[in-house]
C-alpha cells in the first residue's frame, strides 16, 4: 500500500491526534504508552496514519514559511498539550497555521515530537547542532534539544530546557552558568555536560571541575574532573564516574554503555528514532554493554535483538517499534 497516498477515516484521524497529544504532554505513564503500542498494533490503518505523521515531519520543516511561521506553529502545539479541554481544537488550528490537512505536512518533531521552536538553540530528531557563542565558547546539543543563550563578555548564562549539552568554555573573568529547573551549575573548568531527565538533571565534570547547586538548596558541590551527579531542586546525588569518552559518544553519533540497563540505553537511542519505540519494563530491567549507533537507530535495534533475549516487534516503516523480553 502507497501510505503517503492513502486516505484516512475521521476517526483514525482523531485518534491519531488524540495519540499525538497524549504523548506530547509529558505526563503520559507507562500504562498510557503501552495502549498506544496496542492501538498502533491493532489495524493496519493505525498504522497507516502514524506513518503519515512521521513522513510529513520530514516534509514539514521545508514548507513552513519564516522562522515566525515555524515558532507559532510550534508554541500552539505546545499549549495543545498541556490544555486538556482544547487540544484537538488546538492542534488542528496549527495545522492550520501551517496550511496542512491530514495528509500533508505536520510540524511534529521534537520531544517526543514536537521541536522547541520559542527556544535559542534547538535541534530536532537525529540532528545534533554545533552553536559558537558570543564569547567564544562552543555548545554542542544533542538531538531533540534546546537551550536558551544569554552570553556576552559581562555574563555568561545558558539555560537547558530539554535534552543534553556539552559546553567547551571560552576563559574570560565572567563566570559561565549552565542552568535547568532544577538548579545551576558552574563551570570551573574546561567542559561540562549537562543532561535533563523526567525529573532531575543530570552533570557532568568532563575536562575541570563544576559547582552545582541545586535551585532550592543553599549549599553548592563540588565535582572533580570525571565525577557526575544528579540533581533536582533539593537533593544532589553523586553517580558512578563515567569516563569523558564514554559520557560524550553521543557527540559522534556513538553510545557507549557499561554494564547499563536496556531502559536506558532505549531513552538515550529515542531522540534520533523519528518513530516510537516502547519497551515492557521487564526488558528494560536488562542489562547491556557495549558500542551503538546513535545515527542507525534501526541496526542498533536489531543488533539488540540479536544479541540478547529479547523480540523486536515494528510496525510500517519502522515508525513503532516494540521491545519485550523473549518467551521460553
Amino acid at each position: 500500500m502507497n501510505v503517503s497516498g492513502a486516505t484516512t477515516a475521521p476517526s483514525v484521524q482523531d485518534a491519531a491526534i488524540g495519540w499525538l497529544v497524549e504523548l506530547s504532554s509529558g505526563e503520559a505513564d507507562a500504562g498510557q504508552r503501552q495502549a498506544f503500542a496496542r492501538w498502533l498494533a491493532a489495524d493496519a490503518r493505525h498504522a497507516a496514519a502514524w506513518q503519515i505523521l512521521g513522513q510529513a515531519v520530514e516534509h514539514s520543516v521545508g514548507t513552513v514559511q519564516g522562522a515566525g511561521g515555524a515558532a507559532a506553529v510550534g508554541q500552539t502545539l505546545a499549549r495543545a498539550a498541556r490544555h486538556d479541554k482544547q487540544r484537538r481544537q488546538l492542534l488542528r488550528g496549527a495545522l492550520c497555521l501551517a496550511g496542512t490537512a491530514f495528509g500533508g505536512a505536520w510540524l511534529l518533531r521534537g520531544s517526543p515530537f514536537l521541536p522547541d521552536w520559542s527556544a535559542d538553540l534547538h535541534t530536532a530528531t537525529a540532528t545534533r547542532g554545533r552553536f559558537a557563542l558570543a564569547d567564544g565558547s562552543v555548545l554542542t546539543l544533542d538531538a531533540r534539544s534546546s537551550a536558551d543563550t544569554d552570553v556576552s563578555h559581562e555574563h555568561r548564562r545558558v539555560t537547558l530546557r530539554q535534552g543534553q549539552l556539552l559546553a567547551r568554555v571560552a576563559a574570560a573573568s565572567s563566570p559561565f552558568l549552565l542552568r535547568s529547573k532544577h538548579g545551576t551549575v558552574k563551570a570551573l573548568g574546561r567542559q561540562l555536560m549537562l543532561r535533563r531527565e523526567a525529573h532531575g538533571t543530570v552533570a557532568l565534570a568532563v575536562l575541570g571541575d563544576v559547582e552545582v547547586r541545586p535551585a532550592g538548596a543553599g549549599l553548592a558541590r563540588v565535582l572533580r574532573q570525571g565525577q557526575a551527579a544528579w540533581f533536582d531542586e533539593g537533593r544532589l546525588s553523586m553517580l558512578p564516574g563515567m569516563a569523558a569518552g564514554q559520557a560524550t559518544a553521543w557527540e559522534q553519533g556513538m553510545l557507549v554503555a557499561v554494564d547499563q540497563t536496556l531502559g536506558d540505553l532505549v531513552a538515550a537511542l529515542r531522540p534520533y528514532r523519528h518513530g516510537y519505540i516502547d519497551i515492557t519494563p521487564q526488558a528494560a530491567a536488562l542489562r547491556v554493554s557495549g558500542n551503538y549507533s546513535l545515527d542507525d537507530s534501526g541496526a542498533t535495534l536489531l543488533a539488540l535483538a540479536e544479541t540478547l533475549p529479547v523480540t523486536l516487534r515494528q510496525g510500517p516503516a519502522g515508525w513503532w517499534s516494540g521491545i519485550d523480553l523473549k518467551q521460553s
